[in-house]
């Protein structure tokens, strides 16, 4: 967290920039784990935008965890490279905005996928099977 006296920076432009097509990404998506790809893409980018040290490898280091209470986190070695940046600024803040929305759908996503089951498993969901006129 920050500390008296120490300047906060602000990365809300970046952030502006990178939701419009973050929203349309998620939206487009029909499974759960392709949310996540979409939340670890964009904060990927959003990463490589605030510290140029950023490499290839480090989409590698972030984790979308919708089972957990804070729906994201970074490996160490990625944590350890931007952790000034997360103290002081509103990183972790943008970073949770998005992982939160993730969740959101994610959530969506995973009550249509149980809907589907529930009808699948009543056996009232034949089409598509085969079945014509009961046969």
């Amino acid at each position: 967290m920050k500390r008296s006296g120490e300047k906060m920076y602000s990365y809300v432009h970046f952030e502006k920039e990178l939701t419009p097509s973050y929203h349309k990404e998620i939206k487009l998506k029909k499974h759960s784990r392709e949310v996540g790809d979409v939340f670890i893409e964009t904060t990927f980018k959003l990463l490589k935008k605030v510290d140029e040290e950023i490499t290839e490898k480090d989409i590698e280091k972030i984790i979308f965890t919708p089972e957990k209470e804070k729906k994201w986190e970074l490996k160490p070695s990625l944590r350890n490279k931007v952790e000034e940046k997360l103290d002081n600024s509103d990183l972790d803040a943008i970073i949770s905005r998005f992982a939160q929305e993730a969740y959101k759908w994610y959530e969506h996503i995973a009550q249509k996928d149980e809907d589907n089951e529930f009808f699948n498993a009543t056996g009232k969901g034949e089409l598509g099977k085969g079945v014509v006129n009961g046969k």
